[in-house]
């Protein structure tokens, strides 16, 4: 697997080194589209702000998307109106309008190269014409002008479609230096390659100690722009579906569907085109999943690539990807304080894949929350029994084992334990020092993959990285999930809550702050 296609281009971004004991009035963790824009209307407001990146900018799921930013989103409309209501539903596309015009605005005010095709939705079996029919009633009496037709020109079978016009892609690069640049010239600081690691209250100061390995900064609010709260064990996390997705890009200059699609069966197909650097690419997504879950993520890809040479003669595979994000029980993004942190700690996340339309709108709610202004609850006020219905189906996929705990802890009217406490479910198949009770044989996975065993009762892998024999717990430092072997990646993914290390223990992403054991 490559970089994106997106991040193979050479970029720079105003960053500069830590400056320990600093203080600021806000300190954002998390440098893709929500914390840089976070970040940037707050220091558009006169605030003291500061930006910390584990990675780079745009390492995650924001330099990784398909990068199409629409009101018209698959058939996400009519889920939230069957799982919740349509009430939230017309409260979430109401958010996300705002966002998509916030991001209009901004990419005009910056020069954004941006196209403003068509979005489609559309059935590629009679099975999810019924899908397509009622997305389209669903859109059409929540205000969008939608158009429904019986197909669409394409060179795969189409059985229905519905269009919403106007809408807008980019290259996600193009923003991500426009938003950096902008922070920078607001008087922001972006700090990247620093992991944040624990959060403290200081009750003298009454602020907010943000300890990373380059040293301690304060700041009256943190907002946690991490696509999941990490350091988090509690309620929001748990109410928070990991899912992977991929995308490859490929050289095509043949005849392409005009507009941005996405299919809504399952396995999912998204496609656009994209002019970079003079070249013009098809990009092609979808077989989304579960973290951790499938037996083979490089399956995914090799499905992807297949599909598109078989429909598309010619097209010639030059990235290949993949991309997290999470996806949320109550249906909507969350932008909410946590229950931990004395009020002045901050979340905002859960896209289900569309943050290029949430991200702004969840920024714009965070900055009036940090700001004491009244909270507008811009996605809306999701129902208990919405959020109970809408956690069976995100749990749905999760390691049996731990769904039932997960399920309790959202249903719960406990408050969430606080960052860095030890406590997590009592889990059926997971004993009381982080082990899993599962099969203890050795097992030889398929040629190139790690082993995979048991030190005792901990679940170790044993892989040679750069020519050196290494063994890890599999065990998930964050709350005790089994970790799984991703094929693609190369790295170890777990299941409950989207954490993802390298084969030699080294954290990438996720709710995590630190990584694995190594033995």
């Amino acid at each position: 697997m490559s970089t994106s296609l997106w991040r193979a281009q050479e970029r720079s971004y105003p960053t500069e080194r830590l400056t320990p004991a600093a203080h600021y009035d806000t300190v954002v963790v998390g440098a893709g589209f929500t914390g840089l824009m976070t970040a940037l209307l707050l220091a558009r407001e006169g605030q003291s702000t500061l930006v910390i990146e584990s990675r780079t900018v745009g390492a995650g799921a924001s330099g990784a998307t398909t990068a199409k930013a629409t009101l018209l989103q698959g058939n996400r409309l009519s889920q939230i109106s069957t799982i919740a209501d349509k009430t939230l539903a017309g409260d979430y596309l109401a958010g996300n309008r705002k966002g998509l015009n916030w991001l209009i605005e901004f990419c005009d005010q910056q020069g954004i190269d941006v196209q403003r095709p068509s979005a489609w939705t559309f059935a590629r079996s009679e099975k999810g014409v019924k899908d397509v029919v009622k997305e389209h009633e669903i859109a059409r009496e929540l205000g969008l002008s939608t158009v429904l037709h019986d197909t669409i020109i394409a060179p795969f079978s189409v059985y229905s479609a519905v269009e919403l016009q106007d809408q807008l892609q980019l290259n996600p690069v193009d923003l991500l230096e426009g938003l950096a640049g902008a922070l920078d010239a607001a008087g922001g600081t972006i700090v990247d390659r620093c992991r944040v690691v624990s959060l403290d209250y200081d009750s003298t100061d009454r602020r907010i100690e943000v300890e990373t390995p380059d040293g301690i900064v304060t700041g009256d609010h943190v907002v946690l722009a991490t696509a999941t709260p990490i350091l988090d064990k509690g309620k929001t996390t748990v109410e928070l579906s990991p899912q992977r997705s991929y995308l490859c890009s490929f050289e095509y200059d043949g005849p392409a569907p005009d507009g941005m699609l996405i299919s809504v069966e399952s396995p999912t197909r998204s496609l656009r085109t994209a002019q970079v650097e003079g070249t013009r690419y098809l990009l092609v997504g979808g077989n989304g999943h579960r973290t951790g879950m499938p037996d083979s993520t490089q399956a995914q890809l090799d499905e992807i690539a297949e599909w598109t040479e078989k429909h598309f003669p010619g097209a010639t595979l030059t990235h290949s990807w993949s991309a997290q994000d999470y996806h949320p029980a109550t249906m909507v993004p969350m932008a909410k304080t946590m229950p931990w942190g004395e009020g002045r700690v901050h979340f905002a996340g859960g896209y289900s894949k569309w943050g290029l339309t949430s991200a702004p709108a969840a920024a714009q709610q965070v900055v009036d929350i940090v700001l004491g202004r009244p909270d507008p609850h811009i996605f809306g006020t999701p129902g208990t029994l919405g959020t109970v219905k809408g956690a069976v189906k995100t749990l749905s996929d999760m390691p049996k084992t731990q769904a039932k705990a997960a399920l309790k802890a959202v249903k719960s009217d406990l408050s969430e334990e606080p960052a860095g406490s030890a406590a997590h479910p009592s889990t059926p198949g997971v004993a009381a020092d982080g082990s899993a009770s599962v099969d203890s044989t050795r097992v030889e996975a398929e040629a190139g993959a790690p082993r995979t065993g048991h030190v005792g009762r901990t679940p170790v892998g044993e892989s040679i990285v750069d020519g050196v024999p290494c063994r890890v717990s599999l065990v998930c430092p964050h709350m005790k999930g089994i970790l799984a072997w991703n094929d693609a990646e190369k790295s170890w993914d777990c299941p409950l809550h989207g954490s993802r290390f390298e084969a030699d223990g080294t954290l990438i992403e996720g709710p995590a702050t630190t990584d694995l054991e190594r033995l």
